[in-house]
């Protein structure tokens, strides 16, 4: 990029009026490094469009565009923007003052091509329940395989893309971009970023603050059927990459992760789910049980896969 811009800061806004200003007062104050904040307002019906427009400060871009979900609203952030790294950030969480200017420094000191930082989990109310992950490789530039290696054997493989600074080229270069999924899509994205293979740097701070809200799309009811489908989607994904001719090396690694995507599909489908007998047949068609098979590592896995496969085949 030969903007002069650092960072591109891109963020889908989405019915978020009680949230958005918080996260751009706080963006603008940034000093040290030079931003540009890319707000895609994703189809709002409330007051997030006025809001945002209030603003005068000119490192702030507004896209409006019909309501498309957070895949199509990143991608539309990533097609315009000039900055040497970008964060996506959601409308409704916090980052810490100066977060940006240091994962900045981190990412350029260890010339990697992903920074991925920590979170703070809290509740509806703000009250701290945790970090975001636990058991990374912290503090050392590792590459995507072995970060893929690495997070499957833990079993934590922290996806979030609030968390990453990724250098705009890498991008770029690998042709990467958002699924067209309407949840979950962070799972192929950062998926995507590590079979890229770049060079990694996982550190441990906790820069941003994910508020868990009840009242979010992903909770309702008649969004657990949407959910449900895309992790028949991803799961497929996951197995087709593992089969890729450049992916060898993290085949078997890449197919555990997709017996591990498997449960939390089983989950919805034993106990949220309004129609079983569509996401039944929509699994069987799209997810091969060979493949998830090859994925098992133990005992427990064996019998989770019985347990999906007779579930699944009674539709």
């Amino acid at each position: 990029m030969i903007s002069g811009i650092d960072i591109s800061v891109i963020i889908p806004a989405y019915n978020a009026e009680n949230t958005i200003s918080k996260l751009i007062d706080s963006l603008i104050l940034e000093s040290e490094v030079s931003i540009e904040i890319i707000i895609i307002n994703d189809g709002s019906t409330d007051n997030t469009q006025d809001i945002i427009s209030q603003y005068t400060d000119t490192r702030l871009i507004m896209i409006h565009q019909h309501n498309q979900g957070l895949s199509a609203a990143r991608n539309a952030g990533l097609a315009i923007h000039r900055g040497r790294w970008v964060v996506f950030l959601d409308a409704d969480d916090d980052i810490e003052p100066a977060a940006l200017a240091a994962r900045y420094h981190l990412a350029e000191h260890h010339d990697v091509d992903l920074l991925i930082c920590n979170a703070k989990r809290l509740d509806a109310s703000g009250n701290f329940r945790g970090y975001i992950h636990r058991e990374q490789i912290y503090n050392k530039v590792i590459n995507g395989f072995q970060w893929i290696e690495y997070c499957v054997k833990q079993r934590e493989w922290p996806h979030y893309v609030w968390l990453q600074l990724i250098k705009s080229s890498y991008i770029i270069k690998h042709n990467i971009a958002y699924r067209a999924l309407r949840s979950h899509e962070d799972i192929c994205w950062t998926m995507d970023l590590s079979l890229a293979d770049g060079r990694f740097f996982i550190s441990n701070v906790a820069d941003y603050s994910y508020r868990d809200n009840e009242l979010s799309i992903t909770h309702h009811r008649d969004y657990y059927d949407i959910r449900a489908e895309n992790y028949i989607h991803i799961i497929s994904y996951i197995q087709r990459q593992s089969r890729h001719e450049k992916y060898l090396s993290v085949s078997r690694h890449l197919k555990r992760h997709a017996l591990w995507e498997a449960r939390h599909f089983f989950g919805l489908l034993k106990r949220k789910v309004t129609d079983r007998n569509k996401l039944r047949k929509a699994f069987t068609e799209q997810v091969s049980f060979p493949a998830l098979l090859y994925g098992v590592a133990n005992l427990s896995d064996m019998v989770f896969l019985l347990k999906l496969f007779l579930n699944v085949k009674r539709g």
